[in-house]
């Protein structure tokens, strides 16, 4: 276990004992709550356990002790909607999903499925980058029209969100991920985070996308990027809008303190989500207009 998963695990655990079941989606080599712990957990991944091993013992930036935890793949899953999942998994007391979010086609889908897989009062419990501090610095954070964007017209966000990233994507020292601190000190010591593509890059990418927008192809290949960028107060108040006005019943129960280049938030089901989020909504968003000025005074 590495530093990462202790510190989830710590994060999490009030929401969590042995004798609950939960579903994992997406630990690969860093499971929370495995069942070599005692964890009651089902574990959805994106392959079957061998292909999954075999992915990861091939990154040799993967220590070797951590390939060693991957667990047994229960069901596999292809980055479509969770409501393909057997039926005999709804009712969880708890899903985990730790940076997988981020990654999802569709936002707004992905916490409708959660919901669908918990029972009334069970905990989704996420662990997000928090776009400060990896490579999505300089990505302007999701907005709720995203989110609308992508759950109606998926294709078309999918290239607002292609676009982003190789315009904005950003490396400090070579790294794509590092502590608030670590970016503090080298802002501090005249070293920002540079751009990860040269420029062209985006007029490449435009110009295929233009030659392929007359023969669109519905069933587009899973491309393994952050489609989404947050931080704590923009993921707040996404959460708390589509509460109240998408129906995915989740409310934030808690945003606890983040650890390095990730924060966390576990969201709670309720039948009653859609009102409680009403009475606090205005707040969320305020808390992110705030945000924003803070930020634009600081560059004056």
């Amino acid at each position: 276990m590495d530093h990462y998963q202790s510190n989830r695990r710590r994060v999490f655990s009030p929401y969590v004992r042995p004798d609950l079941h939960g579903i994992e989606i997406g630990p690969g080599y860093r499971p929370t709550f495995p069942k070599s712990a005692g964890y009651s957990v089902t574990v959805v991944d994106c392959c079957a356990t061998d292909a999954l091993i075999a992915k990861h013992d091939a990154d040799a930036n993967i220590p070797k002790e951590l390939v060693r935890q991957i667990e047994a793949v229960d069901v596999v899953w292809s980055g479509d909607s969770l409501q393909h999942l057997p039926v005999s998994l709804r009712g969880a007391d708890y899903v985990a999903a730790c940076h997988v979010i981020e990654h999802a086609r569709d936002l707004c889908g992905f916490l409708k499925d959660c919901s669908v897989l918990l029972k009334d009062g069970g905990f989704l419990l996420l662990a997000m980058p928090d776009r400060r501090c990896v490579l999505d610095c300089y990505r302007p954070a999701s907005t709720l029209g995203d989110v609308l964007l992508a759950h109606l017209l998926p294709q078309a966000y999918d290239l607002k969100s292609h676009m982003d990233e190789v315009w904005y994507g950003a490396l400090l020292g070579g790294a794509g991920a590092w502590p608030m601190e670590h970016l503090r000190h080298e802002i501090r010591s005249g070293r920002a985070p540079s751009a990860q593509h040269p420029a062209g890059i985006g007029g490449w990418l435009w110009a295929h996308y233009i030659a392929n927008a007359a023969t669109p192809k519905p069933d587009q290949p899973y491309r393994d990027a952050h489609r989404w960028v947050f931080d704590p107060a923009s993921f707040a108040q996404i959460v708390q809008f589509l509460a109240a006005n998408a129906g995915t019943n989740l409310i934030q129960e808690a945003m606890p303190e983040g650890f390095e280049c990730e924060f966390y938030a576990i969201l709670r089901k309720s039948v009653s989500a859609n009102t409680i989020a009403q009475s606090t909504l205005e707040s969320h968003r305020a808390a992110v207009l705030q945000a924003r000025m803070a930020n634009i005074a600081g560059e004056i």
